[in-house]
């Protein structure tokens, strides 16, 4: 086997310096009922500024009268689906520039509009699949005039849809102008209370005002205000008055710096590929269903009493130094798993120490990694290289003379420790346990001593089992409402182990809580008034009286 070694040094950081370039801005223009939003956007096809300005309107039908004072280009191809305004965009973003020295403007009208499509098209799956749970259990389905829950789930998937047409709008090599209306709200506390007090509110997706940068309220007509500005240039005081009447995008821009892109290249976008953690989760997964099955061999020896080959033990710590994340946590897996005193009835070859048992050979792996990681200086342990295919053998240290145990020890500072080899010789495998006979007594190597009593659990400890307990209650209860397993249910916060005990406390509260609307929405569909009401009076964290909330619930109480 290679010794273990720390990790190589990682190539060099490819950095660049700040080139002062403004990024092309992306202004929401959010307005009330005929305030003149579309108007202002019409005028800026007007400006110097830029080559083209395309228009994509999203359920706006007036467009073609703001061709009297401006000359612009409209899109005429959409068919009304979010698949289709993607394809648009796609397309908007990929059009070549009209004048090479200026960049194409995108008007997307609106924002608000794309919003309302998005939950539309949660809302209606979730009445699909309300009515084929009921379906399922015989039951009425909703009608169009009741409410149904929509889980986080499908809340997730329409944000992912709105984060792609945004993202890719900012991939842009131009400035882009989103229209929203704007609605005065009533304003609340910190306690969530509704005050006397309004406010005036964006209607869009909660994250594009942080996406944007500037955004621009109509209140009245043709009264602009600005409420947020994200720019070095364009800076404003805290006591600056934000109303600018008369302005106009073109003086906007101009402030923000555009003007200064032309002749400096774009700055790169790059933008985030969830995607890729589908890989690596397939990966993840398939390793925890190895490791689960390895443990399960590993446990069955140390159930049974039985010892296993070194053949097994000796792979089995190799694939633990191999491992990328934590080797040390791996080895004292392993040894877990099979127990110490199993692994001590198992001898292995190893070229530093000779033929040992398996346990003392993790007690020095273990060791050799953390002088390793301390030599390193970055605490955590160097990952081993893949093992060679070697069948030789070391053998024993000297211990009998000074300069063997001098030279022994200078050895040992300068190689790093070896992971178990081949298979040992017939000759030197275990022996077989002796079965002791009735009326012996176990030898020990210390005198007996008296067992110290446990501890008494302080009251922290014990509210925290009870906390513990609770939660895994309740994560056990939403998946069988989720008829679901709970391996399943947990999958995505499931450990490297495989096992529910390894998940953190403050972890399985976190996701019990977010699945909480995913549970009451298959609760509604099932029609579990009773529970669904108990359900709703749960507090925010972990509920100790889950057993009670679930008590009456009849789909759990159904024959399998």
């Amino acid at each position: 086997m290679a010794p273990t070694t720390a990790p190589a040094p990682p190539t060099r950081l490819q950095t660049r310096k700040p080139n002062g370039r403004i990024g092309w801005p992306l202004v929401v223009v959010a307005g009330a009922e005929k305030t003149g939003k579309s108007h202002m956007c019409a005028e800026f096809a007007n400006s110097d500024l830029i080559g083209r300005l395309i228009w994509i309107p999203i359920g706006e039908s007036d467009v073609d009268s703001f061709g009297q004072i401006a000359d612009f280009d409209i899109e005429d191809e959409q068919d009304g689906t979010y698949r289709g305004l993607l394809n648009t965009v796609r397309k908007a973003v990929a059009e070549p520039r009209a004048d090479p020295n200026k960049p194409n403007a995108i008007v997307l009208d609106s924002g608000t509009i794309l919003w309302e499509l998005l939950q539309d098209e949660a809302d209606i799956i979730a009445r699909s699949r309300a009515a084929e749970k009921a379906a399922k259990y015989n039951r009425q389905g909703p009608s169009a005039d009741d409410d149904v829950v929509i889980g986080h789930s499908l809340w997730n998937r329409a944000k992912d849809r709105w984060r792609l047409v945004i993202n890719t709008l900012r991939r842009h090599d131009g400035p882009v102008i989103v229209c929203c209306r704007l609605d005065e709200v009533t304003e609340f506390d910190a306690q969530g209370n509704p005050t006397r007090n309004r406010t005036w509110k964006v209607k869009s997706e909660r994250s594009l005002p942080y996406d944007a940068t500037v955004v621009l309220q109509l209140r009245s007509y043709r009264r602009p205000t600005l409420t947020a500005v994200r720019s070095l240039v364009m800076q404003l005081a805290p006591d600056e008055e934000r109303t600018r009447p008369g302005l106009t995008l073109d003086a906007l821009m101009r402030d923000l710096g555009m003007e200064r892109n032309i002749s400096v290249p774009p700055a790169p976008f790059v933008e985030p590929q969830p995607e890729a953690g589908l890989h690596e989760f397939e990966r993840e997964a398939e390793q925890r269903v190895a490791a689960n099955a390895a443990a399960a061999e590993m446990r069955r020896h140390a159930t049974e009493g039985t010892v296993p080959t070194p053949q097994d033990v000796g792979q089995h710590i190799a694939q633990a130094l191999r491992d990328g994340s934590d080797p040390r946590r791996a080895l004292l897996m392993v040894r877990t798993a099979y127990t110490a005193t199993i692994l001590q009835r198992v001898t292995i070859p190893t070229k530093l120490w000779g033929h040992v048992d398996a346990n003392t050979a993790i007690t020095n792996l273990l060791a050799d990694l953390n002088r390793t990681a301390s030599t390193s200086g970055t605490g955590t342990p160097g990952r081993p290289p893949q093992p060679e295919r070697s069948d030789t053998g070391g053998t024993p240290p000297q211990n009998d003379s000074s300069a063997g145990t001098t030279h022994q020890a200078s050895d040992e500072r300068q190689k790093p420790t070896e992971p178990p080899t081949s298979t040992p010789p017939a000759s030197r495998s275990a022996p077989a346990p002796e079965r002791a006979a009735p009326g012996d007594e176990p030898r020990s190597a210390k005198p007996a001593t008296t067992k110290a009593a446990p501890r008494q659990k302080t009251r922290q400890q014990q509210q925290a089992e009870r906390v513990r307990e609770a939660v895994e209650k309740e994560a056990e209860y939403q998946a069988r409402v989720l008829v679901i397993g709970k391996h399943e249910h947990l999958a995505d916060i499931m450990p490297a182990s495989g096992r529910t005990e390894d998940i953190t406390t403050y972890d399985l509260t976190e996701f019990v809580k977010g699945a909480r609307p995913a549970v009451k929405e298959a609760l509604v569909a099932a029609g579990e008034a009773a529970t669904i009401s108990a359900y709703a009076m749960a507090p925010d964290g972990p509920c100790m009286t889950i057993d009670d909330v679930f008590a009456n619930c009849q789909i759990l109480k159904a024959p399998s």
